[in-house]
């Protein structure tokens, strides 16, 4: 197991029911801010852009990107123990798609990374990540994530949470090309997104009109794969094994809790 990353704890009394979307929906940028506990759609969103109304409708469905609390904290350790990057020289991490960059928050608070990149295509959400978490311009910026400034082979963990599935399928590939691109090598990619195992229905992931692009699980595989981003099992086992958890108040893990999340763990391999 890779040396613990900060001092938060991951375990307490069980009283997680109550507050499923209030703790444990921040990641998520979709259909999944809009569930209730039961795993319903709780709100209606019809944004299609992001901008202003965006993230109202996100908010009032219970999705805050500006909160910063102990979710945003203990999933960023997580995936930092995952990926092992303290192992990294001079580690630099980019969000792809981050919104305001509450997590990226998470990773530059664990101090561990010489340099920090959040890059989204929201200028309203970028404005907002700015002025409530004082980022400097360097730290998070607005643009495509398939121009992300970053010199090549320079990042040592590339993460995306709910992002990919908003994205036009013609417009997957370079996205990818410019992942793979960024990642050193033996750099590590952690992509959360939602997409289709089997036995799903489409439909259970459509509660956000963003959602254009819903692909089985080998679509995005293959096409990972094609990049040298190769599934690291070791890194998955380390996410699968994590205590961290989204609240004090439940022992649960990330992992156990988000039964739901299509989650590859990735490591970038030279041809």
């Amino acid at each position: 197991m890779p040396a613990p990353v900060g001092s938060l704890a991951t375990s307490g009394v069980s009283d997680w029911e109550g507050e499923a979307i209030e703790v444990g929906e921040e990641i998520h940028r979709a259909a999944c801010p809009a569930r209730n506990s039961a795993g319903e759609t709780a709100n209606t969103l019809t944004a299609r852009s992001y901008d202003e109304q965006y993230y109202k409708e996100h908010a009032d469905a219970g999705l805050n990107y500006l909160k910063y609390d102990y979710w945003q904290k203990s999933y960023a350790a997580m995936v930092t123990e995952a990926t092992l990057q303290s192992s990294y020289p001079d580690p630099f991490v980019v969000d792809a798609g981050c919104a305001c960059g509450s997590i990226l928050k998470g990773f530059k608070d664990l101090s561990i990374y010489k340099r920090v990149l959040g890059v989204d295509l929201s200028n309203h959400m970028v404005e907002l990540g700015r002025k409530h978490f004082r980022f400097i311009e360097g730290d998070l910026m607005a643009g495509s994530i398939a121009n992300i400034p970053a010199e090549s082979q320079s990042v040592s963990l590339l993460h995306s949470a709910q992002v990919l599935e908003q994205i036009p399928d013609a417009l997957v590939d370079p996205i990818l090309d410019e992942f793979a691109r960024v990642l050193r090598p033996g750099g590590r990619a952690f992509l959360c997104l939602d997409a289709l195992r089997n036995g799903e229905a489409k439909e259970m992931h459509m509660g956000d009109p963003t959602h254009l692009n819903i692909q089985p699980v080998l679509y995005w595989t293959q096409k990972l794969q094609s990049r040298g981003l190769y599934f690291d099992i070791e890194a998955y086992s380390r996410f699968a094994r994590s205590r961290r958890g989204p609240t004090r108040r439940d022992p649960r893990s990330f992992f156990e809790v988000y039964s739901h999340w299509s989650a590859w763990t990735l490591i970038r391999v030279e041809p």
